[in-house]
Formats: structure tokens, C-alpha cells, sequence
């Protein structure tokens, strides 16, 4: 197992299957890109100086190459500035204005979570990603986290859509043992042989079935029925999922 060390940001856009860890948390890791080389999916790892505050950012970007190598740099570098503290919604509105300054190109979802090794909470927030689903420890099912609904039509958007977009940064208490499943759309958007997505409703009822066993064999299991489904290898898009345990 990789171990994610303090004063450390870790992470890209390359193709990887691992598991890592830090002193807040345990996850298991798959990216894989459509055509093979590196994708349009970000993902990157940060850990405070004193090894307490674990930062997860995940992002899918429109398109490949120098594209994603621009909003990798900037999520690394937002990332290195931000990693003792700082809120995740102001990350992201960096992010943002980054984003904006280079068009349509760089429009790019994405999810950043926050962990303290000796805190009590979860803190995140999402640009148009899809929220990530939550077990509590002890319990079976899956929920996803949600952002509690708001007025302003500028509101957790895409980066790089509307420099003018505010971030949401929420939070939820969380005990050792609570598990995280965070996922690009290249996932849900998995279309079978019939062109039917494999949609948000499978991937809960799935993650309910499994969810329970270790992270590695959790992201296997996943992985193996979006294959089974689709009936062959995962080109469709780039294929993200993290399976996460809180320590």
C-alpha cells in the first residue's frame, strides 16, 4: 500500500490502479483512460505538514492532453498552497477563475473532500460533479451527499462555465469506519450493448452488495459488473472510482 506522507501532494492523470493511504484515511484507487494513454481524469492527494488534514480532488475534464495537463498543474499547485487549510469551496472558485481565463477548453467537473485525522467530520464541495456516495460504519445501504439546495442560479457549476459561479462547501459528521465512494460519470455513463446507461441506481445497489468487504475488493467488484455490463473493455470514456475508509 502507497502511503501518502505529510507535506505531500500526490497524484495525475495517468492510468493507476492502487491502494494508498494516509493517517486519516485508507483508499483504494482505479483511473483508467478510453484510448489508453492518459485521460481526461484528475485525481490527486494531499497531506498537511503535520499528517492530520487529508485533502481527496477529483476532476474530469473536458477532453485529453495539453488540456488536462493545464488543469492538472493548477489543481496541484491550488493544492500545494492550500495544504494545512483552507476551505474546499475556495479551492474550487480558484479553480474556477483558472478555468475561465482559458474558454470552454478547460471546462472541467469536479469534488473535493476534506478529512482530520482527529476531527469528527467530513467537509466537501462539488463543482457539477456527482455527489459521492456515504456508508456510515455498521450500516448497509449507501446514500449520496447531497448540497442542500440554494436560490443562486451561479452555484456550484462546472469550473471554467461562469467565472461569477459561488461554491458550497458542506459538511457531516463522520466516525472511523465510515466509507466514501467517490466516481467520474465515465462510471454511471457506462453504456450496455443495448446503449442503456448503467445509471446511479445500479452503482448504489451494487456498492450496498459489496460495500462491506475490503476497499480493494469493493473497487473490483465495481470494475467487474461495468465491464460484465457493458460487455467488454471500458473505452467509452475515462473510468474513475475511489473507495475511501476513514481511520
Amino acid at each position: 500500500m502507497y502511503r501518502i506522507n505529510c507535506s505531500e501532494v500526490w497524484g495525475g492523470f495517468q492510468n493507476e490502479n492502487l491502494d494508498a493511504c494516509s493517517a486519516a484515511l485508507a483508499t483504494s484507487l482505479f483511473s483508467g483512460a478510453s484510448d489508453g494513454g492518459k485521460g481526461g481524469d484528475i485525481y490527486y492527494f494531499s497531506v498537511c505538514q503535520a499528517d492530520q488534514l487529508t485533502r481527496i480532488a477529483l476532476a474530469d475534464v473536458v477532453g485529453h492532453g495539453a488540456k488536462v495537463s493545464r488543469v492538472s498543474a493548477w489543481l496541484y499547485e491550488s493544492l500545494r498552497k492550500r495544504m494545512n487549510g483552507g476551505e474546499n469551496n475556495e479551492l474550487l472558485a480558484e479553480l474556477n477563475q483558472l478555468a475561465n481565463q482559458h474558454g470552454f477548453d478547460a471546462i472541467t467537473t469536479a469534488a473535493v473532500v476534506s478529512f482530520h485525522a482527529s476531527g469528527s467530520c467530513v467537509e466537501y464541495a462539488y463543482a457539477g460533479h456527482p455527489p459521492m456516495l456515504v456508508r456510515r460504519n455498521g450500516d448497509v445501504h449507501w446514500e449520496p451527499a447531497l448540497l442542500r439546495t440554494t436560490r443562486e442560479r451561479l452555484s456550484d457549476l462546472p469550473l471554467g462555465v461562469e467565472p461569477r459561479t459561488r461554491y458550497t462547501e458542506q459538511t457531516f459528521p463522520a466516525t472511523a469506519g465510515d466509507r466514501l465512494f467517490l466516481y467520474t460519470d465515465g462510471v454511471i455513463e457506462t453504456p450496455g450493448p443495448d446503449g442503456e446507461m448503467f445509471g446511479p441506481q445500479r452503482l448504489g445497489a451494487l456498492l450496498d452488495e459489496h460495500g462491506s468487504r475490503s476497499l480493494h475488493e469493493t473497487k473490483t467488484a465495481v470494475l467487474a459488473a461495468l465491464r460484465q455490463f457493458a460487455g467488454r473493455e471500458l473505452n467509452h470514456d475515462d473510468v474513475t472510482l475511489l473507495a475511501v475508509e476513514l481511520r
